[in-house]
């Protein structure tokens, strides 16, 4: 694939856990040596430790805006690292390059490997809260399901004793619901997408790097 030369992309992480940016990085390694394109993550100063709640991303909108901003003339592209796109369309309003986000992103591309759709969701608050998304984005026909896990976003990277539940659930989503392909709905849950699809036989897509092929795509010289 050749791209921009010298191209930079920033992947924000819209809260404040270091560990979730950590996460997002490993997520993305791969990619800045096989394409040339340096992939930067950063957490956003003054956000939640996890966004968990409406209010929580009503409260980062402004600062991801803000920071994209900022950063407009270092990068060549922008991703937002949580599964509900806080701001996503705030930050399009003050840069003319493209911001990508981990939702919007990791569903689409779900919908290239299956007919049918679902989504492993961190608590059932989560589940509430995508379905607009889903709306937005035309697709909630196609959605099989979500399934709450009941874990935090510190959970999601930071216990190994949460992977049995994502196994379970990533199971009922095919067997019960007609799932084809699942999305991890949380970007801390990266670490585990490997391991699950090699247990469960399915496509599982890490919202991160789907974001990421899409800003390589986007690169793309004209």
């Amino acid at each position: 694939m050749v791209v921009l030369s010298n191209a930079r992309v920033l992947i924000i992480n819209p809260n404040s856990n270091a560990a979730v940016t950590d996460a997002m990085a490993r997520a993305v390694a791969g990619l800045s040596g096989s394409t040339g394109v340096d992939f930067d993550t950063r957490s956003l100063d003054g956000a939640p430790l996890g966004i968990e709640s409406d209010l929580d991303a009503a409260v980062v909108a402004p600062l991801l805006a803000q920071m994209v901003r900022d950063e407009d003339d270092r990068y060549d592209a922008f991703i937002i690292g949580c599964f509900l796109d806080p701001g996503l369309q705030a930050c399009r309003t003050v840069t003319d390059k493209p911001v990508f986000g981990i939702g919007e992103c990791g569903v689409f591309a779900a919908l290239t490997h299956a007919d049918q759709f679902g989504v492993l969701a961190l608590s059932e608050a989560s589940v509430g809260r995508h379905r607009p998304i889903f709306r937005r984005l035309g697709v909630a026909g196609r959605l099989a399901g979500e399934l709450p896990l009941s874990i935090s976003v510190a959970d999601a990277v930071g216990s190994e004793a949460v992977y049995p539940k994502l196994g379970e659930a990533a199971r009922t989503l095919r067997d019960t619901h007609g799932a084809g392909a699942v999305v991890l709905g949380c970007a801390g849950m990266a670490g585990h997408r490997s391991r699950l699809q090699r247990d469960t036989g399915m496509v599982v897509i890490d919202p991160v790097q789907a974001a990421a092929a899409r800003a390589l795509g986007a690169l793309l010289p004209t």
